[in-house]
């Protein structure tokens, strides 16, 4: 069990890496081939909308087939679909159409494989290790994001093809991983079960929908100060190389809490997490506004970034907890559907806000809705309820 978890963590960080590599060069793409805010800012919206419409059907399909055939298959068509997208940059032959295609396709098959993964590494993790696994899950990310975007940033500047290349390329590495991963046998659910539904079962419980649309908007607000980083660092004469070192020192702070995560899991409360976080962001956000230097830039974004992996864990760790086997993919879907649920709307707004105003102005609103969202945070009765045991180790 161990080894296939070791498996899943590295096939997955190698795949994380890849996506981060060319979640930095999709924007820069089409602001080259645009010049246009508003326009690179539909790659997020593009994205968040196919995870919006089609993460149920995805959870639901992870329920009724065995995950690592799932895996299998979303990580070879996501590695054809990325390949041909650097084909197209390589050659010239890339629009904005054909960019947006490639994003809503690459995120289809990410919605098969999230809950195909969250409900293999359940099978494969004793229950009372699940929280505290999802939480380690959370360093192969904050490890990725850190790597990534320099990597994405001098591959670009090499060649705009070349992060495309590398996404495909960490998608076979995935697949072979995966491969090598034993699942444990897979009991099928009793007829009168298969019709249960995530979101009856996620309504009933006191926390999780709750602290979802909260982390919801938190989630959303992070979507678009992201956006609003990037065009305000490249207004300020930010090079693809620097933007890349400003991203990857904003994810070592996230780094730095994924690895901080299985002991804040132990110590705090999901509420006292989420507080804590939300207070941390609005401090952060406004810290950036008198800021030039990407690297300064950077550092706040670290500060922003250091309790969004607890966050998470928090989150889905007390689903991992909680969930019964048979509804495992429709409920993580499902929270992942209220999770993501504002945040097609997130990089479009920004991006008309940064056109009609300015990106400091639309980084004040966004630490605005953060400081929102702490006082939420403070006055919710759910975050004050006791949390899972793993919670107040």
């Amino acid at each position: 069990m161990r080894r296939s978890f070791a498996l899943l963590w590295v096939s997955q960080a190698a795949s994380a890496l890849g996506t981060s590599i060319s979640s930095l060069a999709y924007p820069l793409l089409v602001l080259d081939l645009t010049g246009s805010p508003v326009q690179a800012g539909l790659v997020g919206g593009v994205q968040a909308a196919a995870a919006l419409l089609l993460k149920v059907p995805g959870g639901i399909l992870a329920d009724r087939r065995p995950p690592r055939a799932l895996m299998i298959a979303a990580d070879a068509v996501r590695a054809a679909v990325v390949g041909a997208l650097a084909v197209l940059v390589l050659t010239g032959a890339a629009t904005l159409p054909l960019i947006l295609a490639a994003v809503a396709l690459e995120v289809a098959f990410g919605t098969v494989f999230g809950p195909a993964e969250f409900s293999l590494v359940r099978s494969v993790v004793p229950a009372g290790e699940r929280a505290l696994a999802v939480g380690r899950m959370q360093s192969r990310t904050q490890l990725a994001g850190l790597l990534g975007p320099v990597v994405g940033g001098a591959l670009y500047g090499l060649s705009p093809a070349l992060p495309f290349a590398a996404d495909a390329l960490s998608y076979l590495v995935s697949l072979a991983l995966v491969l090598g991963v034993q699942p444990p046998l897979r009991t099928a659910p009793a007829a009168g079960e298969r019709l249960a539904g995530g979101w009856r079962w996620l309504r009933s419980d006191p926390l999780l929908l709750p602290a979802g649309l909260w982390v919801a908007g938190l989630t959303a607000v992070f979507g678009a100060v992201g956006l609003a980083i990037l065009v305000l660092a490249r207004e300020r004469g930010a090079t693809p190389a620097e933007l890349g070192v400003l991203f990857a020192i904003s994810t070592l702070g996230g780094l730095v809490g994924a690895l901080l995560t299985p002991a804040i899991q132990r110590r705090w409360r999901p509420g006292t997490v989420f507080r804590a976080a939300a207070v941390l962001d609005t401090a952060a956000t406004l810290a950036l506004l008198p800021l030039v230097s990407p690297y300064a830039i950077g550092v706040a974004g670290a500060v922003a970034f250091l309790l969004a992996p607890a966050v998470s864990a928090s989150l889905f760790g007390a689903l991992s907890e909680r969930c019964p086997d048979h509804l495992v993919g429709r409920a993580q879907s499902t929270l992942s559907l209220v999770v993501g649920a504002p945040a097609p709307l997130a990089p479009v707004a920004i991006g008309a806000a940064i056109a009609a105003s300015s990106a400091p102005i639309a980084i004040a609103a966004c630490a605005g809705a953060f400081a929102v969202l702490a006082l939420a945070a403070f006055a919710l009765p759910a975050f004050r309820a006791p949390g899972p045991a793993s919670h107040r180790g």
